[in-house]
């Protein structure tokens, strides 16, 4: 059975999910340099692929595979019977790499994220978009956007035969969090590990009309993403005034709490 290939690593979007596959594909012959998006199951996703392809060209590829994913662990998303068991079932089944971010932050880089492709938020203020409603992913009630990433890092925290993983310790105790993972995943590193590295262009580009698709919008014609910030760990404190606090931590801040990071 292929599961037992499969790695799953989950983040809620803005949070080092791309630092994280390639921490993991750049510094181990046992990771395939190839890694596929359990997203790409969806009819509606820039790029998609059916269930039956997408099983065949899992079943092709050699060594320990990354399947990234944004959604919930519910899996609910995918309204097709057979696409919502299957991602149920690898979901289930392959150990999971979970990385998440100060929730401040997340916010912060959402919000200028979204701004190069959104007229509307880039006509809002930071608070404005802070209090606005999560994107809906086909199973997320109406909440706010700290809500919203408070409820997808408790429901992935509960899976059996996790790891979680922080972006700052991505960031700043690299090497140290490589090992972390490789010991998770029984798998031999090379003797000498690759530093962190930001994504290529061409990567970010195609990362970014993938999002696109799934907020429901369109790319303009020659829109690029390779102009989008690479955030700071604290940037938050940079928008965040005392109500913009006070709001976060009232919708998100036991989970805050539970993360250890500081308030």
């Amino acid at each position: 059975m292929f599961f037992a290939n499969t790695v799953v690593v989950a983040s809620h979007r803005r949070s080092g999910m791309q630092w994280t596959i390639d921490a993991l594909r750049n510094n181990s012959a046992d990771i395939n340099d190839s890694y596929m998006s359990l997203e790409q199951m969806e009819a509606d996703h820039d790029g998609a692929i059916p269930l039956a392809k997408f099983r065949r060209q899992l079943l092709n590829m050699d060594g320990r595979v990354l399947i990234n994913v944004h959604e919930l662990p519910s899996a609910e998303s995918w309204p097709g019977l057979d696409e919502r068991l299957f991602a149920r079932t690898l979901l289930q089944h392959s150990p999971t790499i979970y990385v998440h971010r100060d929730g401040r932050d997340v916010m912060v880089s959402m919000y200028y994220y979204m701004q190069s492709f959104s007229e509307t938020v880039r006509n809002q203020s930071f608070a404005k978009f802070l209090r606005g409603e999560a994107a809906s992913d086909g199973e997320a009630v109406a909440m706010s956007r700290p809500g919203y990433w408070a409820l997808h890092v408790e429901s992935w925290m509960k899976k059996a035969n996790l790891l979680s993983v922080s972006y700052d310790d991505l960031e700043i105790n690299h090497e140290a969090t490589i090992r972390k993972m490789a010991a998770f995943l029984d798998i031999k590193l090379h003797s000498r590990l690759r530093p962190l590295t930001t994504a290529l262009p061409q990567d970010s580009e195609t990362k970014f009309g993938n999002v696109l698709e799934r907020l429901g919008l369109r790319r303009r014609r020659g829109a690029f993403a390779a102009q989008l910030r690479v955030g700071q760990t604290g940037d938050w404190r940079k928008l965040f005034d005392k109500r913009d606090r006070e709001f976060f931590m009232k919708e998100a801040g036991d989970t805050m709490n539970r993360l250890g990071y500081k308030q």
